[in-house]
């Protein structure tokens, strides 16, 4: 079983990532923390195999975390999850020997594949048989990914919908514990389950901010607030 720790400082996003950590064979998540300085604690404590890592965090970036695990020669593979697409950014986090790179928001499949190539990879390499030059070629060779172009919306979501959530946020008053997809759902006119689709993008993107809370009876109640400053992400997929 390949352990995996979640860095991500992001309640929702990390959650996702676990959702998701938990449907791929032969991988199990050890923690999930929110900061470098967690991270680097806990790998000192705990064997970890594999981290999926963001880069804007808190403190230190996922970048200067994975400097400081190079720097201690901790045996650890990162595979990173996160909102930076700028060439600088991905050119020093391969040179710096990142398995892999990928790009919120991304779909399931494309995390699945992540993963699977890399268990694929290390039961090679760990495998403690030589290998000839043809089979080494064929196992480490990075094949095209099939997916959606960045710019395209999640399959399940729609860009019209996708507006008028936005608008319905937009329109929702600033001050107060803020609002539940519950809330916008009845505002935009579709049900709690598909706003969720909507709100959980929309948290990938860091347009809104998750509050853990509980309502009645224990049951999870999460509340969201709009961060302005991150609204062009989602615009642009309109």
């Amino acid at each position: 079983m390949i352990r995996v720790l979640l860095v991500e400082d992001d309640p929702m996003v990390a959650e996702l990532n676990r959702v998701y950590l938990s449907r791929v064979a032969g991988f199990e998540m050890v923690a999930s923390v929110r900061s470098a300085a967690e991270a680097l604690d806990l790998l000192r404590d705990r064997p970890v195999d594999l981290l999926l890592l963001d880069i804007f965090m808190p403190g230190q970036s996922g970048l200067e975390l994975m400097e400081e695990i190079r720097r201690q020669a901790l045996d650890v593979d990162v595979i990173f999850v996160t909102a930076a697409r700028d060439t600088r950014t991905i050119d020093r986090a391969l040179k710096l020997g990142a398995v892999d790179y990928l790009i919120k928001p991304f779909e399931f499949e494309r995390l699945k594949q992540a993963l699977d190539r890399y268990g694929e990879t290390r039961r090679l390499i760990r495998g403690g048989r030589a290998l000839d030059q043809t089979e080494l070629d064929r196992r480490l060779a990075r094949q095209p990914v099939d997916g959606p172009k960045l710019e395209g919306l999640p399959k399940g979501l729609d860009r019209n919908t996708l507006d008028k959530v936005l608008r319905a946020i937009e329109a929702w008053p600033g001050e107060g514990p803020g609002f539940t997809s519950e809330d916008i759902g009845q505002q935009v006119g579709i049900s709690r389950v598909s706003v969720r689709k909507y709100v959980e993008f929309l948290c990938t993107l860091r347009v809104l901010r998750m509050e853990p809370g509980y309502g009645t009876g224990g049951r999870p109640v999460h509340r969201f607030q709009l961060q302005r400053a991150h609204l062009p992400q989602a615009q642009r997929f309109l």
